[in-house]
């Protein structure tokens, strides 16, 4: 979603301006939303395939949890800073800017920050399966499970509401006219103490300092120990392999978050000094966007299962648009047939692994 500094000098600003400058218009406006809308589709596209049997696994139950945070970021930042920036000279939504946005702001804030927290740690959480996975190998099989993984997910979700629940009270509605409001920083919100300690300070630390570091550590191990077995790669097994492959994607899932997530950080650690440059939040706020949508396209290009079952998926969708009617009818009644026969021919012993994609050595790689 965003930051700090810019939900309190961008999003909460008075609708009552009558424009905005075309530099902003073209960031949080309308490259913003394009980034939001492809990185919705992406997400949900990744969850669909990171959700099917086949791919159940506990790192991918973390992907999930990833990809389901990373969505609301871009719902949120397309509703708090995209539709409303594009309002000022669309006439379209100008409603929406100056008559339906202060409602909108009370909710899509703080959901955006809780959701933005989420995904942070969510690609902590994963890092540190990750290493667990590559450089403790005989430990993972018993830290890393299915159960384990499900609760870091909600466990993350749950911290997350719970450190954000203040952010509900940091704006409220101003009347300025019979039926016209504006959303401006409560009283709670313009507190010296909240301001500094909360506000500022333990943001830095929840959001930036403790991720950042934690993140660069454990991949430096994980990336040399990547390395070391890259040099013996003929007497690796497939599926240690595919662990290493794995891992490798999930350092680039790591990069591209320092990279879009830099900027952020240096503009939080001005606002510590007062110092505030609209171009660098403006900026900043389209890369944080950027790192919630991209990440679709580095399972593509780094996850060969993840890529294979993609296409399959668009295949078949492409196969089915094209037939008739009476052909796809036909082949939907084939394909309950089948599946109804397979499940009556199977086995009362036989029985199917039910895992889901989180934090574990024994995975179904990507």
């Amino acid at each position: 979603m965003t930051d700090n500094a810019s939900i309190s000098n961008a999003t909460l600003g008075t609708p009552s301006l009558p424009d905005i400058s075309l530099f902003e218009f073209a960031t949080e406006g309308a490259a913003l939303s394009l980034l939001c809308v492809i990185g919705i589709l992406g997400n949900i596209v990744s969850l669909a395939i990171l959700s099917r049997p086949e791919m159940r696994s506990p790192v991918n139950c973390g992907l999930q949890g990833l990809a389901f945070f990373d969505t609301v970021v871009l719902i949120s930042s397309v509703t708090m800073l995209g539709l409303h920036k594009l309002g000022y000279k669309l006439d379209i939504l100008r409603s929406y800017t100056f008559d339906a946005f202060p409602f909108v702001v009370l909710v899509a804030y703080p959901v955006g920050l809780i959701a933005q927290t989420g995904s942070v740690w969510m690609t902590v959480g994963v890092t540190v399966e990750r290493y667990v996975a590559v450089c403790h190998p005989l430990r993972a099989r018993f830290l890393c499970t299915h159960r384990r993984a499900r609760l870091c997910t909600v466990a993350v979700a749950v911290l997350a509401i719970a450190y954000n629940a203040p952010r509900f009270l940091e704006i409220q509605l101003v009347r300025v006219a019979p039926g016209q409001y504006v959303a401006k920083p409560s009283q709670f919100r313009m507190n010296r103490l909240y301001y500094k300690v909360y506000y500022i300070w333990l943001y830095l630390f929840v959001m930036y300092f403790i991720p950042f570091l934690t993140l660069a550590v454990l991949n430096c191990c994980i990336w040399r120990a990547v390395r070391n077995a890259s040099a013996n790669r003929q007497h690796l097994t497939q599926r240690q392999q595919k662990e290493l492959g794995l891992a490798t994607m999930l350092i680039c899932v790591v990069v591209v978050f320092f990279v879009c997530n830099a900027l952020a950080l240096l503009v939080n650690v001005m606002e510590l000094f007062d110092m505030y440059q609209p171009a660098l939040v403006r900026v900043s706020n389209l890369l944080v966007t950027l790192n919630s949508s991209v990440n679709f396209l580095v399972y593509c290009i780094f996850g060969q299962k993840f890529r294979r079952m993609f296409l399959e998926m668009f295949l078949k969708c492409t196969r089915r648009s094209r037939a008739p009617r009476s052909i796809r009818s036909y082949y939907s009644s084939s394909v309950r047939t089948e599946t109804l026969r397979s499940v009556v021919a199977s086995s009362p012993s036989c029985h199917k692994t039910r895992t889901s994609n989180g934090n574990c050595a024994q995975l179904s790689s990507l």
